[in-house]
């Protein structure tokens, strides 16, 4: 299944520290059963070579429906492929803005789209290469001539008790000796050896691979990187580079909604409940990312709607208050922007006397701006 690695035909795999550090947490969540995590970055062509550099800026957990059992791991709904929609609509955005900001360059290095770039899968036991059914899925993912996949890591976690008795390990990094991408400088990891008399229940050190030990929770994680190509179509063993975070681009934080869905349907019940029309929309109403949650709320026979624009660590922040008019709107017309567009902001005088906290809800905003408007409407 395997194969050792040819120079010119392999990657520079960079990662994110964050992307080590996640990997390692999702590991320790589930110690007996499989699991894993999409992982999402940018693909960057390399001159001189026919395989690019490929940047790990960070992962994306399978969701609550996610199956894990010993020897089977499925990802969860469709809530992971609606948290990359957000990451990439937004980092689209940022290429957009980051354009006219920075030297040419500066400004074309990271100006690539954002990518689903592989899944790191933990294995039970001694399982440190890709399975066959990994390989099976991923032959038919850069295959498949509706995405545009052309190349997969895959790195494989396994873990290990760690013995006390044991030296201590600190993190096998890759080599510092390894090459970086071009422009770029080589980042300067330490490397530390274990002691060569190492416990039967310790994994042998390699260079395509990094092992963690966690000494409060009493495991040793090692993670193994593979590689595949639509080039190559078999898994290759890859060195793995890891840069500190601040080496790399960040992403934005994943929008309330969707980090906390409960709270959401929630917050969207009561609304409804309350005998309310409510649209929900994806917004830039600030002009730059992350993007705003927006709610245009209208109660049937009303002479207004309400805006509400939450931010993304909603409810952290009240969300800002506007108000519009009634509109119409055109068949290509966009009902929403019309509605903001024509929408004003609360006035401050009219804000309410409470002091938000997480606690409160939109339908508690709601109320106390239609409190507001009918007493305008009465003097």
């Amino acid at each position: 299944m395997s194969e050792q690695p040819t120079e010119t035909v392999i990657p520079h795999i960079i990662l994110a520290q964050r992307v080590i550090d996640k990997i390692v947490r999702g590991a320790l969540l589930y110690p007996e059963p499989e699991t894993g995590e999409a992982m999402i970055g940018l693909i960057v062509p390399r001159a001189g070579n026919g395989e690019p550099d490929i940047y790990v800026l960070d992962t994306i957990s399978p969701g609550e429906r996610a199956v894990r059992e010993w020897g089977m791991f499925e990802q969860g709904d469709d809530w992971q492929a609606d948290v990359f929609v957000w990451l990439h609509d937004n980092w689209e955005t940022f290429r957009d803005l980051r354009r006219g900001s920075y030297g040419r360059a500066l400004a074309a290095k990271w100006d690539t789209p954002l990518m689903h770039v592989g899944d790191w899968h933990k294995q039970p036991g001694d399982m440190i290469e890709p399975s066959s059914g990994d390989a099976q899925t991923a032959r038919r993912m850069i295959l498949d001539a509706e995405t545009p996949t052309e190349h997969i890591v895959a790195p494989i976690v396994t873990m290990y008790p760690l013995v006390k008795e044991a030296p201590k390990a600190a993190v096998e990094q890759a080599p510092t000796t390894n090459e970086a991408p071009a422009g770029e400088a080589a980042a300067e990891v330490k490397v530390e050896t274990v002691d060569e008399k190492k416990p039967d229940t310790q994994p042998e050190a390699s260079k395509y691979a990094i092992t963690v030990p966690v000494e409060e929770a009493g495991w040793l994680v090692r993670i193994d990187f593979w590689y595949m190509s639509k080039r190559g179509r078999n898994f290759v063993p890859v060195v793995p580079v890891i840069w500190p975070d601040e080496r790399l681009p960040g992403l934005p934080p994943i929008a309330w909604h969707l980090a906390h869905p409960k709270r959401f349907d929630q917050e969207y019940s009561l609304l409804t409940q309350a005998g309310y029309a409510v649209d929900v929309v994806r917004w830039d109403a600030d002009g730059r990312p992350p993007f705003e949650i927006c709610f245009s709320i209208y109660k049937p026979g009303s002479s207004h709607v309400i805006l509400l624009v939450t931010s993304v660590d909603y409810p952290a922040r009240m969300p800002a208050i506007r108000t519009a008019p009634l509109v119409t709107v055109g068949e290509d017309e966009d009902l929403f922007e019309k509605l903001y567009d024509a929408s004003e902001p609360l006035l401050m005088t009219k804000m309410p006397s409470w002091s938000w906290d997480s606690k409160r809800t939109l339908l508690e905003l709601v109320w106390h701006v239609e409190s507001v408007l009918k007493e305008s409407s009465v003097t």
